[in-house]
């Protein structure tokens, strides 16, 4: 249904961070990008809040090996219990994919702080889209998923209650809910040794989506083709703008048409490499957009509908930096933000 609300640049968190305490993470969370406000993943804490491992946990035959920091699927154990997952994806059985505290300690601490919601507009959750965990999910004989129809079919079912359980468990706070998809290997969608056209790979993300009954997104780093992306059911679409603006560019005339259906943008201008960030300041990110929006409105967008329509964030996850650099770069969103929303008169 999208968001009841214009987000007019208010920043977003994409998902992990690299902090090992809940409560600091999600107080980051709150204070840098609290409106719409995000549960962080922390993979710094456990193998097991790894985005990929964490969206994966509960598919039939998931074998995760802490020692070794690997998991896989074990082919025959899955063939024993897919029916299940079947009669759970059937019966819309949302807790068949909950995730326990331990496995998602941001989610939880987010569920239990009532009181201190009320200056949320919407509450955000995410999962690893379908393509990109088939491509890095492999059995027990090192084979991707995405080339197993049966199995990548069921990751689609899994993942369709995952994202239906975060939505549903979110909305239980009384606010609107976004349920982000994150597809960091949908760039290679165009590579000929996939065996998913874009039809297909498009039928997955909106089965997934289909569940959702809040705000429909998806986040997607790299050379993306954004006008396939545009055609699905997704309702805000972020993009690493800061490295492939371009791409934007490219799909000017689909992204006219989506914003005319009342679609948002999600604008990943927040360098997330440690080098770059000691030598950014907000008001040349700023100037960089600019620029962007420049040539975005030569190619007939309209730039104030889409920045009333946008939300702002890092260009890709923060868990890889240091604790120093990733509070740096949610600052530095913090301050992108605020500028924008003052210099568009936004507020």
């Amino acid at each position: 249904m999208g968001l009841p609300i214009e987000p007019a640049c208010l920043p977003l968190l994409l998902g992990s961070l690299p902090h090992w305490n809940t409560a600091q993470a999600l107080e980051l969370s709150r204070r840098y990008a609290g409106k719409l406000l995000a549960w962080p993943q922390l993979p710094g804490r456990s193998f097991r809040e790894q985005n990929f491992v964490q969206s994966a946990i509960g598919f039939p035959g998931l074998v995760i090996d802490m020692s070794q920091s690997r998991v896989y699927v074990d082919r025959k154990a899955a063939e024993r219990d897919l029916d299940r997952l079947a009669l759970a994806y059937l019966k819309h059985d949302l807790e068949y994919a909950a995730l326990s505290p331990e496995d998602a300690a941001s989610f939880q601490e987010l569920l239990r702080q009532g009181e201190h919601l009320r200056q949320a507009l919407a509450l955000k959750g995410q999962v690893i889209g379908p393509i990109s965990l088939a491509t890095y999910l492999v059995d027990d004989l090192q084979r991707p998923l995405i080339y197993d129809k049966v199995l990548r079919e069921a990751l689609c079912q899994h993942l369709y209650l995952r994202a239906a359980w975060q939505d549903a468990r979110l909305a239980e706070r009384g606010l609107p809910t976004i349920i982000c998809i994150d597809e960091p290997f949908l760039e290679t969608a165009a590579l000929p040794f996939l065996p998913l056209d874009w039809q297909e790979m498009r039928d997955q993300i909106d089965e997934v989506l289909s569940g959702v009954r809040g705000c429909k997104a998806i986040f997607a780093g790299g050379a993306v083709d954004w006008s396939a992306v545009f055609q699905t059911s997704v309702e805000l679409a972020i993009a690493d703008v800061y490295e492939h603006g371009q791409h934007f560019v490219d799909a000017a005339e689909d992204l006219v048409a989506f914003l005319e259906r009342d679609g948002m943008v999600g604008l990943g201008i927040i360098p997330t490499d440690e080098v770059v960030l000691q030598q950014t300041s907000a008001s040349t990110v700023v100037e960089r957009l600019a620029e962007l929006l420049g040539t975005l409105e030569a190619r007939g967008v309209a730039v104030e509908k889409l920045l009333r329509r946008a939300v702002v964030s890092p260009s890709s996850s923060l868990e890889w930096l240091s604790i120093e650099a990733a509070e740096q770069a949610l600052r530095l969103l913090d301050e992108v933000s605020h500028m924008l929303r003052d210099l568009y008169a936004l507020s």
